[in-house]
């Protein structure tokens, strides 16, 4: 089973994966990608470049990765359906997944998913990134924890026990983000550029 999440990162990831002639694989959305706004999560484009390139029918997650009200995710994940996508998301031995940066050029900041009040609490926290939208610090630790409490997707601390954690994140804006995944433990497997 291979997890993945999304991002500009991941989308030229999924671009260059060859199809390759293989069977029972299934490929999972880890957490929510639906936007707010006009800027592109790619979301289902990755999934489905997942599903094309490893021979399967992919698992979406057609959510938004944050909502306002911890009641309206409980609601979101009750659904059988959403479920066990989540299930399978957890049940994965592979995940492939990318750090956020913590500025305005974010896809994530950039979609709209967070008050200004909110996006000023992380930066006085000291966020260093964000994983499958969970916004930690240079330490892996999370950074606010009501936030973390509406974000629809894998738990971080879930990520420790994959047999491959990929993570793919590169350039000097994510070098703080980069570190705090590793610091928290949350990739065993990393694909930088210099």
């Amino acid at each position: 089973i291979i997890g993945t999440s999304w991002g500009t990162t991941l989308y030229q990831v999924a671009q260059q994966l060859e199809p390759k002639n293989v069977r029972n694989v299934t490929v999972v959305q880890l957490n929510g990608g639906v936007s707010h706004s006009e800027t592109n999560t790619f979301a289902f484009d990755i999934i489905n470049h997942l599903g094309r390139a490893f021979n399967t029918v992919p698992y979406h997650l057609p959510l938004p990765a944050v909502v306002d009200q911890v009641l309206v995710k409980q609601a979101m994940v009750a659904d059988r359906h959403i479920h066990r996508v989540l299930q399978l998301g957890e049940e994965a031995n592979i995940a492939i997944f990318t750090v956020g940066e913590p500025s305005k050029e974010s896809t994530l900041i950039k979609a709209g998913y967070f008050s200004q009040d909110e996006l000023d609490l992380l930066f006085k926290r000291r966020v260093a990134g964000d994983i499958c939208s969970r916004y930690f610090d240079i330490y892996g630790n999370i950074c606010h924890d009501d936030l973390n409490k509406r974000t629809i997707g894998i738990d971080l601390q879930q990520l420790r026990h994959k047999s491959h954690a990929i993570l793919v994140a590169g350039g000097m804006n994510r070098v703080d983000g980069i570190f705090g995944a590793l610091q928290g433990r949350y990739a065993n497997v990393l694909i930088t550029d210099q």
